[in-house]
């Protein structure tokens, strides 16, 4: 009070008592009801509004993970590949993993190749778009693994792929689950240029 006065010279403060809710018929039924709830924590009504859109977005997006995960987990006749490459310690799934790449084509063509839908010909003869699965190089079938790990054809580019992310880590699991050994494979893809994906 004494800094307030002493920056205002004018300012007049004065100090007037007030009774407190006492005898004020508002006031004395606002304390009772205080009174009750203090001692009663469940007296009051149970909230009856809405939730907000934010946290029912949020309860929806976290129930169709766990149903998406059920899922995920209770049928393993499928997609043999993707679940090989998302076990490996230190592979990311979904947007941890694709929003590392700076483009949409390098994560859609990640994409691809991690659940073998892509313009491979061991894929394409599935649907009989090709006559043959076999690799015009000729040691194989041409499957992810072949294309990124064994096909003569793309040797060199491999030896490129191979420099930047050592002989130990040259596995498809790593090369298309580890999202920074993921962009050199995404280099040695351009290189090859071979690849309709």
């Amino acid at each position: 009070m004494d800094e307030a006065t002493d920056n205002n010279p004018h300012l007049q403060i004065m100090i007037t008592w007030i009774p407190g809710h006492s005898e004020i018929e508002g006031n004395e039924k606002a304390d009772k009801e205080a009174k009750k709830a203090a001692k009663n924590s469940t007296a009051g009504r149970l909230f009856t509004h809405r939730p907000l859109r934010s946290a029912r977005a949020m309860r929806i997006k976290t129930e169709a993970q766990k149903q998406w995960l059920n899922v995920w987990n209770s049928n393993t006749t499928t997609a043999h590949a993707l679940r090989r490459i998302t076990k490996t310690e230190g592979s990311k799934v979904g947007t941890k993993f694709y929003n590392r790449f700076s483009n949409r084509k390098s994560a859609t063509t990640l994409a691809r190749l991690r659940t073998g839908h892509c313009g491979l010909k061991q894929y394409q003869y599935r649907f009989n778009l090709v006559d043959s699965p076999f690799c015009e190089c000729g040691e194989g079938k041409e499957t992810v693994e072949h294309y990124l790990l064994e096909c003569i054809l793309h040797a060199a580019a491999r030896n490129e792929l191979r420099k930047k992310v050592t002989i130990g880590e040259m596995r498809l699991d790593l090369l298309l689950g580890d999202p920074k050994l993921a962009k050199h494979t995404v280099d040695f893809i351009a290189t090859t240029k071979g690849l309709d994906i």
